[in-house]
């Protein structure tokens, strides 16, 4: 056996194996290796905000490592090719609900303190309304003669809607102690009754 046929069968097992080698190895290989750093680059708060994407992500891993495994490189390259950039959707995904989240708490943050200024008003003004009230409907009750337009049917109605705004005020106090945004939203319908009111008994 010469030297040149000893060579030749020497290398024929190793172009037997280049020839056999799937195509899609090598891409398929380099996919799955981008598709792994893209997902380990994900953090932990993506995963939180955006869990349907970063597990769909995953499960395309799962299936390409999966193909693989079993030398389905063609299908390992399917599964792999698109995760990198399915992982930057669910990054995106993720700062889009954040800055969801982060609106949403600004827009509850200022409610609160609108009701809590509603409430301190209200504290401040309507313990001095239901007085004046009080007493519009108390020098209306004695008066020999009613204002033109005034009704002594209107007069009972003043006197019961100042004693119901009273007690309503009265329990928006004791809420106050635990719920200053109840409170407030009490408070400012409370404020309106009592301007309702006093315009009903002539009030200017």
């Amino acid at each position: 056996m010469n030297k040149t046929l000893k060579t030749t069968l020497a290398v024929l097992p190793f172009l037997l194996a280049v020839a056999c080698t799937d195509p899609a190895k090598a891409p398929a290989e380099a996919a799955i290796q981008a598709a792994d750093q893209a997902i380990s680059g994900l953090s932990a708060e993506v995963q939180k905000l955006a869990p349907d994407q970063v597990k769909t992500v995953k499960d395309g891993f799962a299936k390409a490592k999966l193909a693989a495994a079993k030398d389905d490189w063609k299908g390992a390259l399917a599964a792999a090719k698109d995760l990198p950039e399915a992982c930057r959707g669910a990054t995106a995904a993720a700062a889009a609900k954040k800055a969801e989240l982060e609106k949403a708490a600004a827009e509850a943050a200022a409610k609160a303190a609108e009701l809590k200024a509603a409430w301190e008003q209200a504290a401040k003004e309507l313990p001095g309304k239901i007085e004046e009230l009080k007493k519009q409907v108390a020098a209306l009750a004695k008066a020999k003669r009613l204002p033109k337009g005034m009704t002594k049917a209107a007069v009972a109605q003043g006197k019961d809607a100042v004693a119901a705004i009273e007690t309503a005020f009265t329990k928006a106090s004791e809420t106050a102690k635990t719920d200053v945004q109840a409170a407030g939203t009490a408070a400012k319908d409370l404020m309106a009754k009592a301007a309702e009111t006093a315009a009903s008994l002539g009030k200017k």
